[in-house]
């Protein structure tokens, strides 16, 4: 699995935006909402006005700050003699059909269209892309509100909401008050397969009530049947994760902590998401075949036979 990050995206405008500066660009319109991302970087790399594609359709007057003024000045949109229509990524292309089909017929001026990120080496919908990132793939920016939710293990401490730390832990009415009044920090707008979480057994109705507050939407509820005391080695809580994950059929999973989330990748052999350091933790050698565009077969086969292999068979 591939995972582009926002400082990914931004190395990845700089080292490329030499392909555009020879275009004769006007204005630079974005494709609603992830697609604005890279094009205000792209239109303050190029110095040139950068507006939405709804704002661009109505003939707005673009708009710049006193710092810095444009190379070029558009009285209005449609003043601008070649637009760059840009998104973050293209699989299918309907996204980039969808604009086109929009862009107003009184519009005279030529269009260039591009993603910074294209799923295919060829793809028909756009002029040019940045960079090619085979499938799967997961954005920083969307992976909270992706489908693959559907198909994922979470972690609920550090990834849905703040963590408690030491003093709450060793409490137990300060750890009950946390668990039902702990700050969000990622609220995903996907149904979630399975919740997976180090927290004992008994706080599944404090758990519970948190999760419906916050709208979160998921399948199952996984937590460990532990003793009074809550300590155990943290390498302990990555193997009941891991054990879980190995055995789901599930296509990754998103942990908090980054050595759980490097045993968890280790155990199982799948894609790990670690929130805390923004990393994607794979482990194998035949992880590779994910992210070489030709071996896409393969790829089908070794995601089967790996799911099909019990946890210690996968560890050896």
């Amino acid at each position: 699995m591939n995972f582009i990050s926002y400082a990914n995206l931004a190395e990845d405008i700089r080292k490329n935006i030499h392909k555009l500066h020879d275009r004769e660009i006007d204005l630079v319109v974005g494709i609603p909402r992830s697609g604005m991302i890279p094009a205000y970087m792209i239109s303050l790399y190029l110095n040139v006005n950068c507006l939405d594609l709804a704002s661009f359709c109505r003939n707005e007057k673009p708009a710049h700050g006193r710092t810095r003024r444009t190379a070029n000045t558009l009285t209005n949109a449609w003043d601008a003699k070649k637009i760059l229509l840009v998104d973050d990524s293209i699989i299918s292309g309907i996204s980039m059909r969808s604009a086109v089909e929009q862009l107003p017929g009184a519009f005279m001026g030529k269009l260039l269209k591009m993603a910074v990120y294209s799923a295919s080496a060829k793809p028909a919908e756009i002029d040019i892309y940045f960079e090619y990132v085979a499938c799967p793939r997961i954005f920083e920016w969307n992976i909270y509100h992706h489908r693959i939710l559907s198909r994922s293990c979470i972690d609920i401490d550090g990834v849905l909401c703040t963590p408690p730390i030491k003093d709450q832990n060793e409490d137990d009415e300060k750890y009950t008050n946390l668990l039902t009044n702990a700050k969000p920090l990622n609220l995903p707008s996907h149904k979630i397969h399975s919740l997976i979480s180090s927290r004992p057994e008994k706080y599944r109705k404090e758990t519970e009530i948190w999760l419906r507050a916050h709208n979160i939407k998921y399948e199952h509820l996984i937590m460990r049947d532990l003793p009074d005391s809550k300590y155990c080695h943290p390498r302990t809580h990555a193997m009941h994760k891991a054990e879980y994950y190995s055995t789901s059929r599930l296509d990754l999973f998103l942990e908090s902590d980054p050595g759980q989330a490097l045993e968890i990748a280790k155990a199982t052999g799948k894609p790990v998401f670690c929130a805390t350091d923004n990393r994607l933790y794979q482990s194998g050698a035949l992880q590779s075949i994910y992210t070489t565009p030709s071996l896409w077969v393969f790829r089908n086969i070794y995601k089967k036979l790996t799911q099909s292999l019990s946890l210690p068979a996968r560890r050896h």
